[in-house]
């Protein structure tokens, strides 16, 4: 958590558990509080930034830093082992000690990637957006090769693709400096189809994507690339010139039928998911104020919210409801009902100066919010649901967090019975080391990867 004591030239984003762990790290047989449940069979990864070295804390950004991936491996009811990986790029392989990884992009897409996953194809990919092409991880976290998707992708990818269940396919939109935003997709042979390029006056940032049964929906907000203002290494900040708008795009990418909607003016990094009502979209986002204005070094505006926006395609219309005051981000549902109705919503504490804590989870129905607090000093970040086999409820799972203590300056896993959000944890695995704060995880089930061991 970061010390508000600290002198304002220092960066927030290199200090506490945000700053980078030394070394590497592999340990097995992890202690245990409580019960894994037998169903949990695989990895459970988080992905972040990590400095391979000390940055200048003026220009350094927190999306900027070398990426880490961190796993643990359960099975049969043990926490079989931890890892911690860097994720090897042309920047920092020497500064590592290591031949650069193969691939497509060598000196032009080949930089970091520290963000979050993706699996297709068998294979388990550690994403970035606005460039750098994604890095194939073998089953222990290691960097095997950069991925062009066998040359689909015509350019950079994303941070955020989401599977859409009721095709089976990913969906995306793309971007990076003085390109369009593409929208994309991507088959379950990892295989890239660019549906759509939109063509915009200026490069903004789009982070997430969500989607419903007929539209994926585009963000033009006002965070736009601008290096001649910039005084970190990332180039995106806030444009008081641009007005805020949300396109709706037909699934098949006719960009003829594009809409534009007037949106509230701020920035969203994340949305929590989207739906048809009728003749409306409604879209959950958690919205910021403003990003990037009054500071460059990392996501520091004051506390979001989580929101929705209806918007009425007779009308023409978007109009805006707040669904929590409190503070929070990174929001997470069921995937299984990702673009469709849904009821529940995860997300993290996220307050005034960065300041994080217990984990939510979102009634959208009755209009409630629960709370797990995780006890004094302890902090989690983005909760990750897991549904359970033959699930008979959409929030019949876990949820899990990696969980900083900040009393042993060491990080746990916590598992939580969905159902039972508040209560007592299902299962606490200690880890040996602190996981920094970082941005994206993922559930990978072996059966994902078609591999076990």
């Amino acid at each position: 958590m970061p010390d508000p004591t600290l002198p304002t030239h220092t960066n927030l984003f290199l200090a506490g558990n945000f700053a980078p762990i030394e070394q590497e790290t592999t340990t097995f047989d992890l202690p245990i509080h409580g019960k894994v449940p037998d169903e949990l069979e695989g990895r459970f990864l988080r992905i972040g930034p990590n400095p391979v070295k000390t940055p200048d804390p003026y220009s350094y950004h927190w999306f900027g830093g070398t990426g880490m991936v961190h796993g643990l491996r359960l099975r049969g009811g043990q926490a079989e082992w931890y890892r911690s990986r860097y994720v090897v790029d042309s920047h920092e392989a020497k500064a590592l000690g290591r031949d650069p990884i193969p691939g497509p992009g060598a000196g032009d897409r080949d930089g970091i990637v520290n963000t979050n996953f993706m699996g297709v194809d068998g294979h388990t990919l550690a994403l970035v957006e606005a460039g750098s092409l994604p890095v194939e991880l073998d089953y222990e976290l290691e960097s095997i090769a950069r991925s062009d998707f066998q040359g689909t992708l015509e350019a950079g990818f994303t941070a955020h693709p989401k599977l859409d269940p009721s095709f089976g396919i990913y969906r995306a939109l793309t971007y990076e400096p003085n390109g369009p935003v593409r929208y994309l997709t991507v088959d379950q042979a990892g295989r890239v189809s660019t549906l759509a390029r939109i063509d915009l006056p200026h490069s903004p940032l789009v982070h997430d994507v969500t989607f419903t049964a007929t539209s994926i929906v585009v963000l033009d907000l006002p965070v736009t690339f601008q290096p001649q203002a910039a005084h970190t290494s990332f180039p995106w900040l806030w444009n008081e010139k641009q007005a805020s708008r949300v396109g709706l795009l037909p699934l098949d990418g006719d960009l003829s039928k594009l809409q534009w909607f007037d949106a509230p003016r701020c920035f969203v990094f994340h949305f929590l998911n989207s739906y048809d009502d009728d003749e409306r979209v409604i879209v959950d986002v958690v919205r910021h104020d403003r990003m990037f204005a009054s500071n460059q070094q990392g996501v520091n505006e004051g506390k979001p919210v989580l929101a929705r926006w209806t918007i009425d395609r007779r009308t023409k219309r978007l109009t805006e409801s707040i669904l929590e005051e409190r503070g929070c981000e990174f929001p997470r549902i069921n995937d299984a009902i990702g673009g469709q109705y849904y009821r529940f919503g995860y997300t993290a504490h996220w307050g005034e100066n960065v300041q994080f804590g217990p984990s939510m989870k979102h009634d959208l129905e009755r209009g409630i919010t629960e709370v797990h607090d995780y006890g004094v000093g302890r902090i989690a970040l983005e909760p990750i649901f897991v549904q359970r086999q033959n699930a008979a409820a959409e929030d019949d799972g876990w949820v899990l967090s990696y969980v900083y203590d900040s009393e042993r300056n060491a990080s746990d896993v916590v598992i939580l019975d969905a159902r039972d959000f508040s209560g007592n944890p299902v299962a606490t695995i200690n880890l040996p080391v602190r996981v920094p704060y970082g941005f994206h995880g993922c559930w990978v089930p072996d059966v994902a990867v078609g591999e076990v061991r």
